[in-house]
Formats: C-alpha cells, sequence, structure tokens
C-alpha cells in the first residue's frame, strides 16, 4: 500500500526537493554539462543558493537575493535538454510531495524554463 505524500511544507522539504532534483541531474552528463557551464562555483555552493531561492519561492521566506534570469540568460541549451530538465525537475517533485505547493513548484519551474528560453529577435 502506498503511504500518502505531504504537500512542500518546510525548509527541509525543500532540500529534499533539491537534492532528489540534483541526483537526477548529475546521473545524465548533457544535462550535468550545462548546470556546470552555468554555475561555476561548486556544488555544494549552487544547491546552496537553490534551496535558498525555492524557499523563497514556495515558503515566502525571501532568503534568496540574486537574480536567476541574469544567471541563466545566456545558458546554450537546446530544447530537449530543457524538456529533460523540467522532466526530471516534476519528477522529483513527485516522487516525495502531493499537494498544491508540490503543484506550484512544478508550475513555477514551468513558467521559468519558458523565461529561460525565451531569445529576443536580433535586430
Amino acid at each position: 500500500m502506498h503511504q500518502p505524500k505531504n504537500d512542500i511544507a518546510s525548509p527541509q522539504d525543500i532540500q529534499i526537493l533539491v537534492d532528489t532534483f540534483y541526483q537526477k541531474i548529475i546521473s545524465q552528463p548533457y544535462l550535468l554539462s550545462l548546470f556546470e557551464k552555468l554555475s561555476q562555483r561548486d556544488w555544494s555552493q549552487h544547491l546552496f543558493q537553490m534551496n535558498k531561492f525555492w524557499n523563497s519561492v514556495l515558503l515566502k521566506s525571501q532568503a534568496y537575493k540574486g537574480h536567476p534570469l541574469i544567471l541563466h540568460a545566456f545558458l546554450p541549451a537546446q530544447q530537449a535538454q530543457v524538456q529533460e530538465w523540467i522532466h526530471l525537475f516534476h519528477e522529483a517533485v513527485e516522487e516525495h510531495y502531493n499537494g498544491p505547493t508540490a503543484t506550484a513548484a512544478k508550475t513555477f519551474a514551468e513558467k521559468m524554463v519558458r523565461i529561460f528560453a525565451y531569445k529576443p529577435a536580433q535586430l
């Protein structure tokens, strides 16, 4: 029998989500290379920032101070990589959580992908 899943409700839940997602990224060499290009810092620093980011977005902690759009604007991701990224994020959420905040996490990630994938027309 499956245990019911709780919603994302605490910083510990965010930690589990971020750790699960990045384990999935690390297992995919073609995605890992993009993240390594994006973040020249070590992985522990990147994960620390992602925890603060998702705590701010989902739990309204205001812990994150930064500009993820600027950091991701020039990421040379291909459409297949973007689709795999969102698939893995959804998978990470769904493995552990169910509820309105879990749904909000997936929705927000999809919005981020659309924003990051947007490339203005060349003049």
